[in-house]
């Protein structure tokens, strides 16, 4: 469910692309040095957009920068960002989600992957669970109650989609690091992200699924049906869930009543106003070829 939130890098600036660069091995240092090297291949898109998102609305000033090296890029050093209360946070976050989602895919489809990575993410797992054991329990009681909503094969598309938009509306809402004026913003914001990123899963998923025989909130409410009105009115309400992200984002803006961020709200107005719907148009574009060749029975 995680890899979705992308910014249309061709309509990007060179500095913001290289902010959210900086911002994206920050978190991946971060989690190597608080949470042991193997959390860094638990990295997602979404934690580094969190991480700009925290800094954007707590931290002023320079951020703090280094330059290094990796595993993944030996050659030459890169720069980034470091220590700031939006990487830290989000390094723990990403772990969090990653390893329950991971615990996830283990009870319901016995996954040896994350067997393994969850072997990996032990340690780092332990020390989040440590640094926000409430924020841990409510993410972990909300996808329980989304296992059990895809057990009972739910066909609402309202309350299959709810409880990961709780989530990540509690994630970004980000308790006592970020001021009142931003938090219920970065509620909504959090819950539309979270919302949309079901759907646009589910609907990159729903041939696979339908192969393996896994639930899919698309094929329980569509059944064979492979065009018509109600798939329209589906993939409206995911390009709907984006445009909602897009709304927040402006309103946080407003809000903020601080120093202009040209490279930081670039970015954002990049990654929400054309990004989410850039990949929406194109999953919704993967999953009808799938289905006409399914159709016609190369599938």
């Amino acid at each position: 469910m995680f890899g979705y939130t992308k910014a249309f890098v061709p309509n990007l600036r060179f500095r913001e692309y290289d902010k959210y660069k900086a911002y994206y091995c920050g978190v991946c240092k971060a989690m190597g040095k608080l949470l042991g090297q193997g959390a860094r291949i638990s990295l997602t898109y979404e934690s580094a957009t969190l991480a700009m998102l925290v800094d954007y609305c707590s931290y002023e000033g320079e951020l703090p920068i280094k330059k290094g090296r990796c595993g993944i890029h030996p050659g030459k050093a890169h720069p980034y960002f470091y220590s700031t209360p939006g990487i830290v946070y989000a390094a723990r976050v990403n772990i969090m989600l990653s390893a329950l989602a991971a615990e996830d895919n283990v009870a319901d489809k016995g996954s040896i992957k994350s067997r393994a990575a969850l072997a990996l993410w032990k340690k780092g797992r332990k020390r989040s669970q440590a640094s926000y054991p409430e924020l841990y329990d409510y993410i972990n009681g909300n996808l329980t109650e989304l296992r059990e909503l895809e057990k009972e094969n739910c066909s609402d598309i309202d309350d299959f989609a709810a409880p990961f938009g709780r989530i990540l509306g509690r994630v970004f809402t980000v308790d006592g690091l970020v001021s009142e004026t931003y938090a219920d913003t970065l509620n909504r914001l959090g819950t539309a992200l979270g919302k949309w990123i079901m759907l646009i899963d589910a609907l990159d998923d729903r041939v696979k699924d339908r192969k393996k025989g896994n639930y899919n909130i698309y094929n329980t409410i569509l059944g064979e049906g492979k065009t018509g009105e109600n798939e329209e009115l589906v993939r409206v309400r995911c390009l709907l869930e984006a445009d909602n992200c897009w709304q927040e984002l402006k309103r946080l803006r407003a809000s903020s009543g601080r120093t202009p961020d040209a490279d930081t709200e670039g970015f954002m107005d990049n990654l929400f106003g054309e990004g989410l719907p850039y990949i929406d148009r194109s999953v919704n574009e993967k999953a009808a070829g799938g289905r006409s060749e399914e159709a016609n029975g190369s599938v």
